[in-house]
């Protein structure tokens, strides 16, 4: 952390750390910072090589299609693996409720959040020409079979092999290109001001099929809130298709398996449960 100073100064000039704001799981560390003129940003410095390259990348190429609906990227240092972000306005996104109605009460503004963070996402996936893909189904396939044996000890034989078949039933999919997506589209990454929504951390950034980025949704809030599924794709511009819901119901089958993977690696008990939870959720409930 050293030399993170000199790395802030030297891009901002004379700056005060004002508050560190990283995730418990300690992958990357993010402090909050302010310059002589009192405008603030944000240094993040990556543990992991490879989520560093993934989030330069996407800042650089693709993040600039969003305009004010994302930071923008000041400076980075290779070598220490460190980016200086814009900060963004807002206040992180309420999480919605579980239910779409209550006795009397409705639930419009989940629903405005949701629609807002479609049109968001569709700028994203339009960044740039969207690829040909036609190994699809054989790379996702393959992703399944190197996490299965992590897997292993976290699922009972049964489930993993029911988990292993979903993916599977790929094969013969009308192959989907390939655009630039988030991988990590949840509330817990949007910000919200005046009612506009700002997308942050994207280390996770990367080219897949559209509806891939849907998979964490899919696995989580839409399954008690189809309103708020309704309304992110009439944000979004785009129907799922037939095709559509089959890829998204095995890429949402491959998330389950990785962040439950990962929740055990960072020592996440209860994350690891909410993860298998959803995963057989998932699979029991089918395209």
């Amino acid at each position: 952390m050293d030399r993170l100073p000199e790395f802030a100064e030297r891009v901002l000039g004379a700056c005060e750390l004002q508050a560190d704001c990283s995730w418990g799981h300690r992958m990357s560390s993010v402090l909050r910072i302010r310059d002589a003129s009192g405008a603030i940003w944000f240094l993040k410095r990556h543990g992991d090589h490879a989520r560093y390259l993934a989030e330069l990348a996407a800042y650089r190429e693709w993040v600039p299609a969003l305009q004010d609906a994302a930071p923008h990227l000041r400076a980075f240092d290779n070598s220490l693996q460190a980016v200086i972000l814009s900060a963004a306005p807002g206040e992180a996104a309420p999480w919605p409720a579980t239910e779409a109605f209550c006795p009397g009460t409705d639930r419009p503004a989940d629903r405005d959040l949701h629609r807002a963070a479609g049109k968001v996402l569709r700028r994203l996936h339009d960044a740039q020409p969207a690829l040909p893909w036609p190994d699809f189904a054989v790379a996702k396939i393959q992703q399944f079979y190197r996490l299965k044996p992590a897997a292993a000890g976290l699922l009972r034989r049964s489930e993993l092999d029911r988990a292993g078949e979903e993916v599977a039933a790929l094969d013969g999919t009308p192959a989907p290109a390939r655009v630039p997506c988030h991988h990590d589209y949840t509330p817990r990454n949007w910000l919200v001001h005046n009612r506009a929504l700002c997308v942050i951390d994207f280390e996770w950034s990367g080219l897949d099929a559209r509806v891939a980025d849907l998979a964490r949704l899919h696995l989580g809030i839409w399954d008690a809130r189809p309103d708020l599924r309704e309304a992110f794709l009439a944000g979004y511009g785009q129907d799922l298709s037939g095709a559509d819901r089959q890829i998204l119901h095995a890429c949402a089958v491959l998330t389950g398996v990785w962040l439950l993977i990962k929740a055990h690696d960072t020592r996440q008990p209860s994350f690891e449960d909410a993860s298998r939870t959803a995963l057989l959720r998932v699979i029991e409930r089918g395209p």
